[in-house]
């Protein structure tokens, strides 16, 4: 067979791009993505649903995914967030009906529901997302909680917490970050301390540049006032 010029510089090509991809799959490929990884093509639209009634205004913003590579995975995928979105409205107009019809009718004030979401990351195959769900339904304030949600674009895997903080070590090391925090403002907090026992099993976080920011909810570490609690862990 008749050897080209271009065979050795072919094969060389090949040997750097499998040297590159072993090297990647070395550490722990989502902070290596989330730093270094081109945009994404999916783009993040939105569904709005608006609600106003005598009792309850509700408004609404959830993420709605075009252009991944498996449309079913995608009709999937939106369909559940639209689904979440249909069961928050649900228990709130459930909620403000019976408080309704207990005042008969002479409430001093609307129940109200907000539903909103930004987009933290979208590059490197990874797409993260924080969706807030807001609740008035009367007391001195509201409430507020946030759905995180973080997916492996390439795969359709939902990439857990355990996904980046795979070890003993690197839950230490996050453990350390948050506790360094508390010891700075102790009159902010709750906890004197905080170790890596504490991190919940379903541990709410979103990815952000080379950072995982891990995120608290409303009175589990300080009071209302203080607010969400997120601290950033910036990759090993």
């Amino acid at each position: 067979m008749r050897k080209t010029w271009f065979t050795p510089i072919l094969c060389a090509v090949m040997l750097l791009m499998v040297s590159v991809i072993v090297q990647a799959s070395a550490v722990n490929s989502y902070w290596h993505r989330m730093s270094g990884g081109f945009p994404n093509s999916v783009a993040v639209h939105e569904y709005v649903y608006e609600y106003r009634g005598p009792e309850l205004e509700i408004t609404a913003r959830v993420p709605q995914l075009v252009g991944v590579a498996s449309p079913t995975w995608q009709t999937e995928f939106n369909k559940d967030l639209r689904d979440r979105l249909d069961t928050f409205v649900d228990e709130l107009k459930d909620m403000a009906s019976e408080a309704w019809k207990i005042e008969e009718g002479h409430r001093p004030f609307l129940y109200e529901g907000i539903v909103d979401f930004e987009v933290k990351l979208n590059q490197g195959g990874i797409l993260s997302v924080a969706v807030v769900n807001y609740m008035f339904t009367g007391g001195a304030h509201g409430m507020t909680y946030f759905d995180y949600i973080n997916v492996d674009l390439t795969c359709g895997k939902h990439i857990s917490f355990d996904d980046l903080f795979d070890s003993d070590e690197e839950l230490a090391r996050a453990a350390a970050i948050i506790d360094a925090r508390i010891a700075e403002e102790p009159e902010n907090f709750f906890i004197e301390g905080f170790t890596a026992e504490q991190f919940h099993e379903d541990q709410g976080f979103f990815l952000q540049d080379n950072q995982a920011v891990i995120c608290f909810g409303l009175y589990e570490l300080a009071p209302y006032s203080s607010g969400i609690q997120e601290f950033a862990i910036s990759a090993p």
